[in-house]
C-alpha cells in the first residue's frame, strides 16, 4: 500500500459497504474502487475482481467501482474494468464454462493490462488530487 491508500481503504470500504449516508460521497467513490482494486491486486483484474464480484452476486459494485475509477479521473481505468466485466460476462456466463484458448489469452491481457494502468502510485495521486472531496481532514493544514 501507499500511505494515503493505507489510511484511508478500510474506512473508505466500509463507507461503500455500509451505503453510510454521513459519509462523504467521494469517501464512498474510492471504497467501491478499493474493494475492487484490493482483490485485483491480489487475483488478477478478472479472476480476482470481476469473477470474485460475479460468484458473490455482486456485479453492481463493479459498476461502482468503474463510476469511481471515473470520478478518480482514471477513466482508462474504468474503460478497462467496464471492458473486463462484459468479457467476462461473455465467456463465462454462468461462471462454469470452460475457456477457449483466445478467451484465455484475452484473460491474461486484461490482467497483465490492469497491472500496467491501475498501479497504486497512480491511484494514490489521483486520491491526492481528490483529497478534499473525500477525506479533507487529511489535508496539511
Amino acid at each position: 500500500m501507499t500511505p494515503l491508500i493505507d489510511a484511508l481503504t478500510v474506512r473508505a470500504i466500509h463507507a461503500y459497504e455500509r451505503e453510510d449516508a454521513s459519509a462523504l460521497p467521494g469517501l464512498r467513490s474510492l471504497g467501491a474502487v478499493m474493494a475492487l482494486h484490493g482483490i485485483s491486486e491480489n487475483g488478477g483484474l478478472v479472476g480476482g475482481g470481476i469473477e470474485n464480484r460475479f460468484f458473490s452476486e455482486n456485479v453492481p459494485s463493479i459498476d461502482d467501482a468503474v463510476e469511481g475509477y471515473r470520478w478518480l479521473g482514471l477513466s482508462d481505468v474504468a474503460g478497462l474494468v467496464a471492458r473486463a466485466r462484459d468479457e467476462y460476462l461473455r465467456f463465462r456466463p454462468t461462471g462454469r464454462e470452460e475457456l477457449s484458448d483466445a478467451d484465455a489469452a484475452l484473460w491474461d491481457q486484461l490482467d497483465s493490462e490492469f497491472f500496467r494502468v491501475a498501479h497504486l502510485e497512480r491511484l494514490e495521486a489521483a486520491v491526492a488530487a481528490r483529497l478534499h472531496q473525500i477525506a479533507p481532514e487529511l489535508l496539511p493544514s
